[in-house]
């Protein structure tokens, strides 16, 4: 085995460190076909919801957008042993916990007291709004779309989760305090839904998520490489001068160097070196040529996917 360093093992890669700074909450009657990707399109730009869902609002900052995985395991144990034998997850329920700040909307005043939209009619006389809060509970399912936002409007990482089937499962109750405005902590369950096959899906999507790919060790197709610099580069020979070659991917994401092969080309060959990073530092020796850069993909499975032709991009260097 080739000698390493942690740091080199580490692979810390700061980039992925992703914290929604913005966040929003649509439901739509139940049975409303959810978006199954598409949220951006081929330029990372949001796209607009099926009209029929509608925003929750404004949501409590501290209590932020809260989601719960609870599983329950059923563990075999045998006599003699340390360890349990077997174990089989017998219940994985996902909830979401936040707290709509604009109480007094229709939306909102139907989550926070099971009220009908029907029975939310103002009066033609003074638009007063009387309706009593239902005594025999019925349970009302809902598909739910929450949308998380990473960095600004101009290179946004979206974060997208999505609930085809949820329900209120939990009121957190009112308070009434000069000092707050009047909400209701809400936590609804997530349920299978049979149509989409799922009760939580997952998406990340945007012109920032964009530049990240090719970080996440994601398996995709990359079907175009492109160095900088770009255009022809002169090197000193036995200078001390090196060139860093930085290659992005059609997102122009960094490709990580581990993934690329670089070779000196005819007339090149002996003029330089080039370091696994792709540093290339010239040599006592003078030349001129180019360095075929080829993106090589790891080992994984399953095996990853490849554009028709593996992609190869070349860069003129001289050494004089």
């Amino acid at each position: 085995m080739p000698t390493t360093t942690l740091t080199a093992l580490k692979a810390a890669q700061r980039s992925l460190l992703l914290k929604p700074l913005d966040a929003a909450v649509f439901l739509a009657p139940y049975g409303t076909q959810a978006p199954l990707g598409g949220f951006t399109d081929a330029a990372g730009n949001l796209q607009a919801l099926p009209a029929a869902f509608q925003s929750i609002g404004l949501i409590d900052k501290k209590t932020g957008v809260a989601f719960q995985r609870g599983i329950t395991a059923a563990p075999i144990e045998s006599y003699g042993e340390l360890q349990a034998v077997r174990n089989d997850i017998t219940s994985d329920i996902t909830t979401l916990e936040f707290e709509p700040q604009q109480n007094a909307t229709a939306l909102n005043l139907q989550l926070t007291t099971s009220a009908t939209l029907s029975a939310m009619t103002p009066s033609t006389t003074n638009g007063e709004v009387w309706f009593a809060q239902p005594s025999a509970e019925n349970i009302t399912y809902y598909s739910a779309i929450v949308i998380g936002k990473d960095g600004n409007d101009s290179l946004p990482t979206y974060v997208i989760k999505i609930l085809p089937k949820v329900a209120v499962s939990k009121f957190g109750g009112e308070q009434w305090v000069p000092t707050g405005v009047m909400s209701n902590k809400l936590t609804m369950v997530a349920f299978k839904d049979d149509a989409a096959g799922f009760a939580v899906a997952h998406a990340y999507a945007g012109a920032g998520w964009q530049k990240l790919v090719a970080s996440t060790g994601m398996p995709y197709v990359v079907s175009q490489l492109n160095i900088a610099p770009a255009g022809a580069q002169s090197l000193v020979k036995g200078s001390n001068g090196s060139l860093q070659l930085i290659v992005t991917d059609q997102f122009g994401g960094v490709i990580p160097s581990s993934m690329l092969s670089y070779t000196a080309q005819s007339g090149l060959t002996g003029a330089v070196t080039i370091s696994s990073t792709g540093v290339v530092t010239p040599t006592n020796t003078a030349g001129s040529g180019t360095i075929q850069v080829a993106f090589v993909p790891p080992v994984t499975t399953p095996a990853w996917p490849t554009a028709t032709a593996a992609p190869k991009l070349t860069g003129t260097i001289s050494v004089a």
